[in-house]
């Protein structure tokens, strides 16, 4: 149905795919802390989640306004190597900041069906 599956709920259901995603690479990061010789396994959220909505946005018909694929571009040097514990627990905090919006986002869309629906306000 395009009640369930328009832009801004497709988008969503993607963020929290992507959020979810990046908590585990966050936790295999600080589980990993004092493996030696091992690489922080960095997750792009902002890009890939620009990518999703690329994907369910309108499409242009001139190729030079589609920009390079975010998932093709290596990740900068300051998100390879060791991994330190202050910017795991950073990015967890922002990644916790990002998925309870989400979720506060897609209830909101789901009450407003609800309304919708029985017309009732509360």
């Amino acid at each position: 149905m395009k009640i369930f599956n328009n832009q801004p709920a497709v988008l969503l259901k993607r963020s929290l795919d992507l959020l979810m995603r990046h908590h585990r690479n966050i936790s295999e990061n600080v589980a990993n802390l004092n493996v030696i010789d091992y690489e922080r396994k960095p997750t792009r959220f902002l890009d890939e989640l620009s990518e999703a909505h690329r994907r369910t946005a309108l499409h242009t018909t001139n190729p030079r306004h589609i920009v390079p694929d975010p998932s093709e571009i290596p990740p900068p040097e300051w998100e390879r190597g060791p991994v330190e514990i202050t910017r795991e627990m950073t990015d967890l905090a922002q990644n916790q900041i990002r998925y309870d919006f989400s979720t506060r986002a897609m209830r909101r869309k789901f009450e407003d069906l609800t309304r919708a629906i029985t017309g009732r306000i509360r």
